[in-house]
């Protein structure tokens, strides 16, 4: 079993479990507390800095009190408290050897992972994970008893507000973590992402990102047929995410605007279908003295000829995900309200034309329907030393929050009259 460290008790963490509407389960704690989950996971802790939440976490979880804490600082210290009862001499934060910036320094198991000056990180991650693998052997890692767990043997979900998410992580890899799970965006800025890509190659650390649509089967799918140019080349893509930056509020509260905040859904989606664009067009619309921009459109061309039409936020009174996507003979409209699907036939309407003419498309395949279940299967997979789909890495995401840099950096900036 994997232990799991909760960071964050919000909406995607646990709250929107409670949406009937939702094909569940559709959090993170719905997921390692489903009775797939606890046959492969267990919580070692669970932190938010507000007391109705996680007093609300442990009603609705059935969990005791004790391994819910304020913040990371709290949990590390009753976690060096349970370790020193099994091993006196871990006793506080001073007896731990740390991340010194150039290596990783020995952990709790006394085990040694140094990558050495001038070692490839490929290599360094590969040995790295042999030796887990091994060493996962002859310490039961299985073992769900939270006061012998091992910091390299844990899954770290970090569910919290992008601007949260580097300080939060880097204290996670400090301490001794290995394995991140964050959700989107990494980061709230791209030097930032910047950083903690660093500290991961350096440490070795593997961090992955929660962009929950590539763990769907019908996206998995999409992006099968435009690499294998089952339909053709991918002509054009109509990219939009719809909402506004006020309502729900997310996006002008955490200061990263509809962009950053809904639109890093669509760009992750098109770079891991079409990789990144040669030459990026676009306008950034918003209110004077706004923080946030109201609506952010970007025209994007890609080094085999496709285009892309992008539109993220928009002033709309509606919630809108959807992907255009038309190939040479065929077209995919796949988003959260319809998936349809034409191919191109015979005219029935025009002789010696051809028509886009409806097919159905099954959104079900051997993987599941569920995002959520699927990403925890790939996940726990991975961490078994096991053949995985697991993808969203830290180098993937750092290309994400670059182009969305870019779009907003060498944007027109327009306002709106007030």
């Amino acid at each position: 079993m994997i232990p799991v460290l909760l960071i964050g008790l919000g909406r995607i963490a646990s709250l929107l479990e409670k949406d009937s509407f939702r094909n569940r389960p559709c959090t993170h704690a719905g997921t390692f507390f489903s009775p797939w989950g606890k046959k492969k996971f267990f919580l070692v802790g669970a932190i938010d800095s507000s007391e109705d939440r996680r007093n609300r976490f442990c009603k609705d979880w059935n969990i005791p009190k004790n391994l819910c804490f304020p913040d990371f600082k709290n949990w590390a210290s009753s976690f060096y408290s349970s370790q020193s009862k099994i091993d006196p001499a871990i006793v506080s934060p001073n007896n731990r050897s740390e991340y010194d910036g150039k290596t990783r320094r020995r952990n709790f198991s006394g085990t040694q992972f140094v990558r050495q000056e001038g070692q490839d990180l490929a290599d360094f991650k590969n040995v790295h994970s042999v030796d887990l693998r091994r060493k996962k052997k002859d310490h039961n890692s299985c073992d769900s008893n939270p006061n012998s767990i091992d910091p390299i043997f844990c899954l770290v979900v970090i569910a919290t507000p992008s601007e949260t998410h580097y300080q939060l992580a880097k204290a996670a890899i400090e301490f001794g973590f290995r394995h991140l799970l964050v959700e989107k965006p990494v980061c709230h800025s791209l030097p930032l992402a910047r950083k903690l890509a660093e500290l991961c190659r350096k440490t070795g650390t593997d961090l992955r990102v929660n962009h929950e649509r590539r763990y769907h089967p019908l996206y998995i799918q999409v992006r099968k047929w435009i690499q294998e140019e089952t339909y053709g080349p991918v002509r054009t893509i109509r990219a939009s995410v719809l909402t506004s930056a006020r309502n729900p509020g997310r996006a002008i509260l955490d200061k990263t605007g509809p962009l950053f905040h809904d639109g890093t859904h669509a760009v992750d989606l098109l770079t891991w279908y079409l990789g990144m664009p040669d030459r990026v067009v676009s306008i950034l619309r918003s209110y004077p003295n706004s923080p946030v921009e109201e609506q952010a459109l970007a025209l994007m061309t890609y080094p085999k000829g496709e285009t892309v039409f992008l539109e993220a936020g928009g002033m709309r009174n509606y919630f809108q995900f959807e992907l255009d996507i038309q190939t040479e003979n065929a077209r995919f409209l796949v988003g959260n309200d319809e998936v349809r699907f034409w191919k191109s036939k015979p005219s029935r309407k025009y002789k010696g034309f051809k028509s886009l003419t409806p097919v159905s498309i099954s959104e079900k395949s051997s993987a599941g329907s569920n995002p959520f279940l699927n990403l925890y299967d790939s996940l726990f997979r991975h961490l078994s030393g096991k053949s995985s789909r697991v993808t969203g890495d830290m180098e993937e995401n750092l290309q994400i929050l670059t182009l969305l840099d870019m779009i907003r950096r060498r944007a027109e900036k327009r306002f709106l009259g007030v």
